[in-house]
């Protein structure tokens, strides 16, 4: 017997129908698991018992459903074959892989990711928009998962998608930037801190530094506000550029 905690409640994958019945011996059995009730136990096709922990439909498609049980996920047709081992990840079809990993080796973003990186290019607070997109009400799940989506370059780079247009919008284009990193440099009354930082982010998108520090460069204005944004219009505001990597590394911690 196989026992596993999901959601604080103890599942177990019984050898066979035989070893349930010692634990069980008054539960209902089904003996198809893809007519099984959400909830119920059931037969596996190579004689293991199972609880179906969901069963649900796809989005968007007529009677095409999925189960997830303990040996991970399976589509509810002929073809599919509920047996094995039981998964690491139940809660994703590349059940070889934990959540993390296959967050980590996806190339495409998902909807999710994509509506998580517009509310973070937006300015919304990461872990708020984490929780709006995602299935959980876990705050510290939510900062988690969203420390690791905001390390992916997928996901940095819609945000970073996200906020050129944004500043485009309000008349900030690359060669404004520029040219007001470069007069916080030339400023002879400028602060010598701010000077250096200013240098320090050119350097980093000039390829000066190692790649995963230009990542950061690159990402400047994430969680920036737009009433943000339009105070980079002002000259003498300019300098919030310098330090805007501050707010990405304390949102990374």
């Amino acid at each position: 017997m196989y026992e596993r905690k999901v959601k604080g409640e103890r599942e177990f994958v019984f050898e066979s129908e035989k070893e349930f019945r010692e634990y069980f011996p008054n539960k209902d059995l089904e003996k198809d698991w893809r007519t099984a009730r959400n909830g119920s136990y059931t037969l596996t096709d190579d004689g293991q018992v199972v609880r179906i922990l969901d069963r649900k439909k796809f989005n968007n498609k007529k009677n095409n459903y999925y189960v997830r049980t303990l040996l991970g996920l399976r589509r509810v047709n002929v073809n599919q074959q509920l047996s094995g081992k039981p998964k690491k990840n139940i809660y994703s079809f590349s059940a070889d892989k934990t959540s993390e990993e296959a967050v980590k080796e996806r190339k495409n973003p998902t909807g999710n990711e994509t509506l998580f990186a517009r509310y973070v290019a937006n300015g919304e607070d990461v872990v708020q928009s984490y929780l709006k997109v995602f299935k959980t009400n876990n705050v510290e799940i939510a900062k988690q998962q969203s420390r690791v989506l905001l390390k992916q370059e997928r996901i940095i780079s819609m945000i970073s998608k996200e906020n050129i247009e944004s500043l485009d919008k309000i008349g900030i284009n690359r060669d404004y930037l520029f040219e007001k990193t470069k007069d916080v440099i030339e400023n002879l009354e400028g602060k010598d801190s701010d000077k250096l930082r200013a240098i320090e982010l050119l350097m980093k998108i000039k390829d000066m530094f190692p790649k995963e520090e230009k990542r950061e460069a690159l990402t400047v204005f994430q969680g920036f506000s737009r009433e943000q944004l339009q105070k980079l219009k002002k000259a003498d505001e300019i300098k919030q550029i310098a330090h805007a990597e501050n707010v990405l590394e304390e949102g990374d911690e």
